[in-house]
């Protein structure tokens, strides 16, 4: 009988566990030429059968129904702005101008499975498709797939362009069908996505975390099993000959090692007269890797050895914002902006960045050093506190006179 109760228990709970997982919530924005309801839900969240439950009070008015999916989207993502002060959705909040009505729930599980519950035909496209025909399938629901992120394109510019083609699609449709109610949703939450989603949608290079909106002017790297990259061009000077040789996009990245080897990478960045040679070693027993050797030969047989100490955990990258190498007599001097390595990356990007400065900088340290000082002032003043000690003993006008001794 303990057998088929643990049993039990055990099945409620990986269901319960589906069901929890299959949850998701994600702003549905709503217009149309008919009014929309725009009650506060009971709820802060609505489900997926009331969501169900409204669009069957609109098919009531039997309107043409059209779908925009993003693959993620989230309520923070209709309130961000860029930084002109710009929102990403400028055609959709100005949808009333076109005397339509809008309503807008910000958590909504599953709408897109609740669409397709309505018992209507459905077609599926992609925003690509629809905008190079402007036939219009005559369906009663009409699904957009919105999956068209371009490489390298900021999240921002990406909404942004969605929403001038969403509002120009409606347009089209408006002018072929008197009643027509529009959805813009998505399949997932921006901010809870699936670990495929958040790694498509990530920028692992240090450049663009400050802001999306900045050009990205840096240089970029790659051989086979190593990524390089740099903010801005790099330089090498000699001193005594006053020379500067600049490090630019006309140099390549190629590898000299087995291509086979796991362990050690030898690579060389080369121009036309400057070569910069480089010597990895992974240790898979720690779980880092090292950047063991670094020199740098020009047509004059200069030479600069300097590496000690520049490692970073496996599948990490390492990342210094002034790499800056000099040989002991300070002759030449290598200078690499924003320089960013890593051997052996996953899908031809860079990890996380272990960066050269480490977390107890000195404004760190001029702090902890200061705090401790004031800790030690205001013990040593407490502690002379405690010590003092108060009278204990009053005269009597009717009584004998106190005598204190020398001893007291």
């Amino acid at each position: 009988m303990a057998l088929y109760y643990n049993i039990l228990i055990f099945v409620i709970t990986v269901l319960s566990i589906n069901l929890v997982s299959s949850a998701e919530f994600v702003p549905v924005y709503m217009w149309g030429t008919t009014k929309l309801s725009e009650r506060v839900p009971a709820l802060h969240k609505i489900s997926q059968d009331s969501f169900k439950d409204t669009l069957l009070e609109y098919l009531k008015e039997d309107p043409y129904i059209i779908v925009f999916v993003e693959p993620t989207l989230s309520p923070e993502d209709f309130a961000q702005h860029d930084q002109n002060g710009e929102i990403a959705f400028p055609n959709l909040h100005g949808l009333k101008k076109l005397r339509s009505h809008v309503a807008y729930k910000p958590y909504v599980q599953n709408p897109v499975k609740a669409v397709k519950q309505l018992n209507k035909e459905v077609t599926e496209l992609s925003i690509g498709s629809l905008l190079s025909s402007s036939n219009v399938p005559k369906d009663n629901i009409l699904i957009i797939d919105l999956n068209d992120a371009k490489d390298d394109e900021p999240r921002f510019h990406m909404l942004k362009r969605h929403d001038s083609d969403i509002v120009s699609i409606y347009k089209d449709i408006l002018e072929q069908r008197n009643n027509v109610l529009a959805i813009y949703t998505a399949n997932h939450t921006s901010w809870i996505a699936p670990e495929d989603i958040t790694h498509s949608r990530s920028r692992s290079l240090l450049q663009l975390e400050d802001s999306e909106e900045k050009k990205d002017t840096g240089i970029r790297f790659s051989s086979a099993h190593l990524l390089l990259y740099l903010s801005d061009k790099g330089s090498y000077k000699v001193n005594k000959d006053t020379s500067n040789i600049t490090i630019d996009n006309s140099f390549m990245l190629s590898e000299t090692s087995d291509m086979d080897n796991k362990e050690n990478i030898t690579a060389t960045l080369s121009g036309s007269s400057l070569s910069i040679n480089f010597a990895i070693k992974v240790n898979n027993v720690s779980g880092y890797w090292y950047l063991t050797s670094m020199s740098v030969k020009t047509d004059k047989e200069n030479q600069l050895v300097g590496i000690s100490d520049y490692f970073a955990p496996r599948d990490f990258s390492y990342h210094c914002s002034t790499f800056n190498l000099s040989t002991v007599d300070r002759n030449a001097t290598l200078s690499l902006p924003g320089f960013q390595i890593q051997p052996f990356p996953k899908n031809n990007t860079f990890g996380d960045a272990y960066d050269c400065v480490g977390f107890t900088s000195v404004p760190i340290w001029s702090g902890l050093f200061v705090t401790i000082i004031l800790l030690l002032i205001v013990t040593f003043g407490l502690t002379m506190m405690m010590d003092i000690k108060t009278m204990d003993r009053f005269d009597d006008p009717k009584g004998k006179t106190i005598t204190i001794t020398a001893s007291e």
